[in-house]
């Protein structure tokens, strides 16, 4: 058996240990995080103001567990996460009671993974990762673990359905002003609620004819100016004339969004949501009031997608379908991820691909034929870098080439006709009859004099001409079926 003291030996003698051995934190259960260098407004935002360990039944686990949250702050984590891995082990700390394994080196593989098993897979595993590494590297407990391997799910990319989209739009000043601007500034800005509950009061300027927006972004830990539209930068504005009338143009409170609350305790009747004028407080809204009002919001404008089913409206969904909505308009990823926020382009190809069948329907009203003289109803979209083909390609004399890249040399340069990217529409029908035409005399012509080499590369034009006009005469039947 390891005794605490033993453990705490251990500790004092690693480097992180030297360090935190005389911390006044280590000494309270109850940790607020503004001693912990979070700002109150971040903790406003999440209603988190205290990291408590009062509940953690193994002493070793609970000094482990403050030692783990120090070295996350140390690494600049996220509140948030913080909280997260808290709670995790708290669970793991109930886990070990539940199986009677209350010392530390019992802490095996085998039990660890039965923990991890036991629900919140994909995040329960993460803090036990995070751990085992740290206590392992800082010799304070040697803690090996084998992450179980599971299937990636493709991530959930929820946005709003149009059909949906339309009623919140005609519903919308069902919200109280502040916020009906709020999820409208989200929408059009694609921010993170808590990027956009971070918005300063003052933060708008404006450079000539140009308005300019001061944000949070939260991936990349900094402010930024965005340029906005002055229909957007009037909304703001429109929002800091409201706390002004509100709150006072001489208040402290330096948020363009304060709280706004329907309890009797802030001075509401306590009819409820929609239903009274609320309060407005000069603090921060939280997260969870955000939810509540959203939830609300669903059940009272009655929000209902094109199978008659409730839909759920929720904050993250406003900041997708505007991630969404840009991918459909084929904005540049770099584009689209600084927009958001995003700290990598990982998540751009799943907001493609959800705008995908759109894109097919479109093309389906063109439709190509390759040079097989298959009918293909999709043209190949390229990649961000391969736009500049549009400068750099060779011009065809006929149909359109869908390379994949053309910014290096084409071996088929002007022999297109033999090209696999190369595509013909039914616009291009006309000039393939009247090439054909005219290789019929000049093929006539090699015949005569016995160019049999001649002879041999015209009728492979020819062949290859057929073929693409046999298959636009499939693709033109195709089109008389759909209209009939």
């Amino acid at each position: 058996m390891l005794p605490i003291e033993a453990l705490q030996e251990r500790i004092e003698q690693s480097e992180l240990g030297q360090e935190w051995s005389a911390h006044p934190l280590l000494e309270r259960d109850v940790w607020s995080v503004e001693e912990l260098g979070y700002s109150k407004q971040e903790g406003d935002i999440l209603n988190c103001r205290n990291i408590h360990f009062e509940e953690f039944l193994l002493s070793w686990l609970k000094l482990l567990v403050k030692l783990t949250v120090l070295a996350s702050v140390r690494e600049k984590c996220n509140l948030a996460n913080v909280k997260n891995k808290v709670s995790y082990l708290k669970k793991l700390d109930e886990f070990l009671i539940t199986e009677g394994e209350n010392q530390p080196e019992l802490l095996t593989n085998s039990l660890l993974q039965k923990f991890v098993i036991n629900g919140g897979k994909p995040r329960k595993q993460g803090t036990i990762i995070y751990v085992a590494r740290l206590w392992t590297e800082e010799q304070w407990l040697k803690l090996s673990y084998t992450p179980l391997k599971y299937k990636k799910p493709v991530p959930k990319i929820e946005i709003i359905p149009e059909e949906v989209l339309h009623q919140i739009y005609e519903k919308f000043d069902l919200f109280p002003p502040p916020l009906e601007r709020l999820f409208r500034l989200q929408l059009i800005l694609g921010c993170r609620m808590g990027e956009m509950l971070k918005m300063p009061r003052q933060c708008l300027k404006k450079e000539s004819d140009k308005w300019f927006l001061l944000r949070w972004v939260e991936k990349r830990q900094h402010w930024c100016f965005c340029e906005i539209h002055s229909l957007v930068a009037e909304l703001v504005q429109e929002q800091q004339r409201f706390l002004d009338r509100q709150l006072g143009s001489d208040s402290d409170f330096d948020n363009l969004f304060c709280q706004v609350s329907i309890s009797k305790k802030h001075g509401a009747s306590g009819r409820g949501r929609f239903n009274e004028e609320p309060v407005y407080l000069s603090k921060l809204i939280s997260n969870k009031t955000i939810h509540n009002w959203l939830r609300d919001f669903s059940e009272k404008a009655d929000l209902k997608d094109k199978h008659g089913n409730r839909f759920h409206l929720k904050s993250h969904q406003l900041r997708r379908t505007k991630a969404s909505i840009m991918a459909y308009c084929e904005a540049e990823d770099e584009y689209i991820a600084a927009v958001l926020g995003h700290g990598s382009l990982d998540m751009l190809p799943h907001y493609r691909k959800r705008s995908l069948e759109r894109l097919e329907k479109e093309a389906n009203t063109k439709g190509y034929v390759d040079m097989y003289g298959r009918v293909t109803s999709f043209k190949p979209r390229k990649r961000r870098s391969e736009r500049l083909a549009e400068l750099l390609k060779v011009n065809t004399p006929l149909g359109e080439c869908h390379r994949p890249t053309m910014l290096g040399d084409c071996q088929y340069r002007y022999a297109c006709l033999s090209c696999d990217h190369h595509r013909v529409t039914l616009e291009d029908k006309p000039k393939i009859e009247t090439d054909i035409q005219h290789l019929q005399p000049d093929l006539e012509q090699a015949q005569t004099i016995g160019q049999e080499r001649r002879v041999t590369e015209i009728n492979r034009l020819l062949g290859l001409l057929k073929t693409r006009l046999q298959g636009l005469e499939k693709l033109a039947s195709l089109k008389e079926e759909k209209k009939s």
